[in-house]
């Protein structure tokens, strides 16, 4: 075994007789990118891994990377013939609600629009399903709180 192989890096010519290609044909791959390899000088070298990555044999094998699940889902809620003040008084309770949370890893994002000449009022979220969900209940409660007050 000559002495780079030994190390498990192989120059161009070593890399030909292994693929058994042209030492050319290899050095377009090189430069093409088709095959890994770094230049040092006017040389390359290439790894035994990915040589026989690239010859289709077992490539090194990669720890994948661990990864957290987070769902988040997108809610509008549409609220019609609502005055102003109850949608100010709403979406203020709804927003100080929120922000005990600042700062936390599942902050939601909630955004309201009054609409004056539809008496409408438009609330986006943005959130975890449990917060949305918490969200839409609280929602619900000042909705009906409201139609009390009116009664």
């Amino acid at each position: 075994m000559r002495h780079q192989m030994a190390h498990h890096i192989y120059t161009v010519d070593e890399a030909a007789d292994f693929l058994n290609l042209h030492v050319k044909t290899v050095r377009r791959y090189l430069r093409e990118g088709r095959l890994k390899g770094k230049r040092i000088g006017k040389q390359y070298r290439i790894g035994r891994a990915d040589l026989e990555e690239f010859a289709g044999g077992s490539p090194a094998v990669e720890v994948p990377v661990a990864r957290t699940r987070h769902v988040i889902a997108s809610s509008i809620v549409d609220v019609d013939a609502i005055g102003p003040e109850e949608s100010h008084r709403i979406t203020t309770l709804l927003l100080s609600g929120l922000n005990a949370r600042k700062g936390h890893e599942d902050y939601p994002r909630l955004d309201s629009i009054y609409y004056p000449e539809q008496g409408k009022l438009r609330i986006t979220i943005t959130a975890s399903l449990a917060l949305t969900a918490g969200l839409l209940q609280t929602i619900s409660t000042l909705l009906e709180s409201g139609r009390d007050q009116h009664l």
